[in-house]
């Protein structure tokens, strides 16, 4: 069998890459949108997830949640993220 860890890095990879993305895209957004206001519809974040659940058992308390905030910046850093990871 071919080893495929030579022709594409790791999933690991592939996550860092799209969160980095996702964080450095939003950033780029939040500027664009100072410089231009104007474009105010491309920066309307859209919140998918769980909302945060806590759960008290009296001698610790569980929490769980996960929130993912969307704009178009923010989709615009996972697709180049990833176009840099099939790069790579």
């Amino acid at each position: 069998m071919a080893n495929r860890s030579h022709s594409h890095p790791n999933w690991q990879i592939l996550l860092i890459l799209l969160v980095l993305g996702g964080i450095i895209g939003g950033w780029i957004g939040d500027a664009v949108l100072n410089v231009w206001p104007g474009l105010k519809t491309l920066g309307q974040v859209q919140s998918v997830g769980l909302p945060s659940f806590n759960l008290n058992l009296r001698v610790f308390t569980l929490s769980f949640g996960f929130m993912l905030h969307v704009n178009f910046f923010t989709l615009l850093g996972f697709v180049l993220a990833y176009i840099v990871y099939r790069r790579w």
